[in-house]
């Protein structure tokens, strides 16, 4: 049995990830959201409380899962606060933005890495949004685009540091999703993601990539 860990499993892309690889009763998966729960029913889930923005609440979340050994790891939380059309700096949002889709993912992530077994995988949920080769960049939501394309490179530095404990790091972008923060407008649903990140964590041996749809992409 592998056993995976997901962040924000109460909705959109994270539970998506979690009911998939939870049909599937080789897996069992601890997810996590804000406030503890999830609709998630199944026998091979359990959910638990996780605020990323708090220390503590991370500190809690590593006590609670003690020693278990993990496979993998899907950091999929993440918030966006600025309205569409915005491209001003709101420094307090900045700094909460960055809490959770940052500095909160980081520190989770290296107090997790005792807890992996050999050939475990890391998977960051960013963005093309973080990327420097979107097509179609423009001025807005500036806070959630630059604390994605920190996590890039996060997770570029990652994959050097875990070589040697053959530990995969892979970011993935996934699309312009149907969510609340994608919208209901959005080309991909929740489900296709989902799909993509099974397929990465079944199949993936190259670490240190950015993949989009089964493909890496450009940084």
């Amino acid at each position: 049995m592998k056993t995976g860990i997901i962040t924000g499993c109460s909705r959109g892309i994270g539970f998506a990830i979690a009911n998939l690889l939870t049909e599937n009763l080789n897996y069992k998966i601890i997810g996590t959201s804000t406030s503890g729960n999830s609709p998630i029913t199944k026998s091979n889930f359990e959910v638990l409380q996780l605020n990323l923005s708090e220390s503590d609440s991370i500190d809690d979340f590593i006590k609670k899962i003690k020693n278990t050994k993990i496979d993998f790891l899907i950091n999929n939380a993440g918030i966006l606060l600025e309205n569409w059309n915005d491209a001003s700096i709101n420094i307090e949002q900045l700094k909460q933005t960055f809490n959770v889709n940052l500095f909160g993912t980081i520190e989770l992530t290296e107090k997790l890495i005792p807890n992996f077994k050999k050939e475990g995988q890391i998977v960051n949920i960013t963005s093309d949004w973080g990327s420097f080769s979107e097509k179609n960049f423009d001025e807005f939501q500036p806070h959630y685009k630059m604390s994605k394309a920190a996590l890039n490179m996060y997770t570029k530095l990652l994959a050097k540091r875990l070589e040697k404990q053959q530990i995969i790091v892979s970011a993935l972008d996934p699309g312009w999703t149907q969510t609340d923060m994608g919208g209901n407008e959005a080309s991909r649903k929740p489900n296709d993601v989902a799909k993509d990140v099974r397929d990465l964590i079944t199949n993936n041996s190259k670490s240190g990539y950015f993949w989009h749809q089964g493909n890496i992409r450009e940084w």
